[in-house]
């Protein structure tokens, strides 16, 4: 099926600035054709749902380029839940409602203490 950019912003629930975005960075192939005749196809769809559910497991973008690239025919996303499992998993901790950071679960292991310590000196700066 073909779609505008529009409809396919609408199907995907992301914004058309967002598609636009990830075509820059290579997470998403350009439409055929140009200007007002820009046309998306399922595929393009297919491949936004597939970053949206990745990045719902945490992962960034740059990762998702990279698995993207790894496995360019992926479509499924079921496959995808198989998959994630062998990938890192991230951990996304909010600090004082203004602050989030990241990091992969195995870091957060090995730097728990570091982590702790920011998030103590996040806190301390904001009742200062």
């Amino acid at each position: 099926m073909e779609y505008k950019i529009s409809e396919l912003a609408s199907k995907s629930g992301v914004t058309k600035r967002t598609i636009h975005y990830y075509i820059s960075k290579g997470l998403l192939l350009p439409p055929d054709g140009s200007g007002v005749n820009s046309v998306y196809n399922d595929e393009h769809l297919e491949r936004i749902l597939l970053i949206k559910k990745l990045q719902a497991e945490y992962m960034p973008l740059n990762k998702i380029r990279e698995y993207i690239l790894e496995n360019p025919n992926e479509k499924n996303v079921k496959r995808v839940e198989k998959n994630i499992e062998d990938k890192e998993v991230y951990i996304r901790e909010n600090i004082c409602n203004i602050f989030e950071i990241h990091y992969t679960e195995k870091n957060g292991e090995k730097y728990k203490h570091i982590i702790e310590n920011v998030k103590v000196y996040v806190e301390k700066m904001m009742e200062d």
